[in-house]
């Protein structure tokens, strides 16, 4: 069997027919990529910020070139000309010194191969600022992009850009859904913290002692000044129902009501609203079903995560959806739903999680 087709176990392949590169990107890899946008899609209200680093792995030449991602490496970004990955004179001397850390070393089995950003922009192509970027750093025929384009209420799409004589593609010329379930079928497993993963950056780094475990965490993005911590945001769609985990919740409606005559009773006005817990991660559902839900043509989820707030606007299909997966970054969260049925009423239900 031809190798450069054949399946690749723990990997998804990118593979158009007819072209020159073929790209093996290690799952581990999607399921942390995946993270570290989400986190910048939450980071501010509505388009959220992108965020960008390098791709760590290696190249095995032949008919057709195979680009193997098994890591990758963030890169920080001080959005001084808004929330798009595009640098400064800083950004790019810290793009530089990563890539420098890992260039080609015969004692190492992996090196930098592309770069990948997040894309919140129109279209989905790459722009100037990424083929210059991709010319300077990443010149071989090899060298690969990636951009993930993240959405709050459905999976996120990605696609890789690779020269084809010389030049990269107007537009993507293959899409795949940028997460692990739809890729194989597989849930991801539960994710690593830091320490746990330090003793496979430290393996890799050991050529390289000038890189710190400190390098390797890079900060939170913050649109318009130098990243201070931030709260882990994560919005995924979910279509399948999870179990209750005993979470404690706190329950409260208010209904103001306009003129408008009605002989419904209050309990037709709940929305449902729940939080469970689902292993790093909180669960927020509401029911789709619900009178006011289905009456509604628009809605705000407000999330208040320890010092933090996050105000996320609600469309018709959205509300629909009804469901988020939220990576809390406190102890206490509190989530205000707020749908509006008709001009003359709007409904509120209000749901506390504390963590045991």
């Amino acid at each position: 069997m031809d190798p450069n087709t054949q399946a690749a176990p723990g990997y998804y392949v990118w593979d158009v027919p007819g072209k020159s590169v073929t790209v093996h990107i290690h799952l581990d890899t999607v399921d942390r990529i995946l993270a570290e946008v989400m986190r910048g899609y939450g980071a501010v209200p509505k388009r959220g910020v992108e965020v960008g680093g390098v791709l760590i792995g290696s190249i095995e030449k032949g008919t057709r070139t195979i680009v193997r991602i098994e890591d990758f490496e963030p890169v920080a970004c001080e959005y001084k000309r808004g929330p798009s990955y595009l640098f400064v004179a800083g950004d790019r001397e810290a793009f530089e010194d990563t890539c420098r850390r890992w260039e080609p070393n015969p004692a190492q089995p992996t090196f930098a191969v592309g770069f990948f950003r997040s894309h919140t922009r129109e279209g989905f192509s790459l722009s100037a600022e990424d083929m210059e970027l991709m010319d300077h750093y990443f010149p071989s025929p090899a060298g690969v992009a990636l951009l993930i384009k993240p959405y709050a209420t459905k999976v996120s799409v990605a696609s890789f850009f690779a020269r084809e004589r010389g030049r990269f593609p107007d537009t993507a010329l293959l899409e795949f859904p940028f997460r692990r379930r739809e890729l194989t079928g597989e849930e991801a497993p539960p994710r690593r913290t830091m320490l746990e993963r330090v003793p496979r950056r430290r393996e890799m780094l050991a050529d390289a002692p000038e890189a710190t475990v400190e390098e390797v965490a890079a900060p939170e993005p913050a649109y318009g000044h130098s990243a201070p911590k931030r709260p882990a945001w994560v919005w995924l769609p979910l279509s399948f129902v999870f179990l209750l985990l005993g979470v404690a919740l706190g329950f409260e409606v208010g209904l103001t009501i306009g003129p408008r005559a009605s002989s419904s009773s209050s309990t037709d006005y709940s929305l449902g609203l729940i939080v469970m817990k689902d292993g790093d991660n909180l669960s927020v559902k509401w029911n789709r079903d619900a009178p006011a839900v289905k009456a509604a043509e628009k809605g705000l989820l407000e999330i208040q995560d320890g010092a933090f707030a996050k105000p996320v606007e609600l469309d018709s299909a959205q509300l629909r959806n009804a469901s988020i997966l939220f990576t809390a970054s406190s102890k206490s969260v509190r989530f205000r739903l707020t749908v509006y049925p008709s001009p003359g009423l709007t409904v509120v239900q209000v749901v506390e999680w504390r963590s045991q």
